[in-house]
């Protein structure tokens, strides 16, 4: 169940909550690549990304896909 959904400031991706921040979708808008984070994973993805306000910290995991 998606609880919300939002684009980041920047436009570039578009985060989507499961569960009350349980889970988090991350699309990148550009590429159309997406990822998954749940539980504890999901709980360090918004401390680390300043509640996806640093869109850095995505960044760095959408390169780590084609390395």
């Amino acid at each position: 169940m998606i609880t919300n959904e939002f684009d980041t400031d920047c436009g570039k991706y578009t985060i989507k909550s499961h569960g009350n921040g349980w889970g988090y979708e991350v699309f990148c808008n550009i590429t159309g690549d997406n990822l998954w984070f749940q539980d504890h994973d999901a709980d360090q993805l918004q401390a680390t990304t300043n509640n996806f306000e640093d869109t850095t910290i995505l960044s760095q995991y959408f390169e780590n896909l084609y390395n």
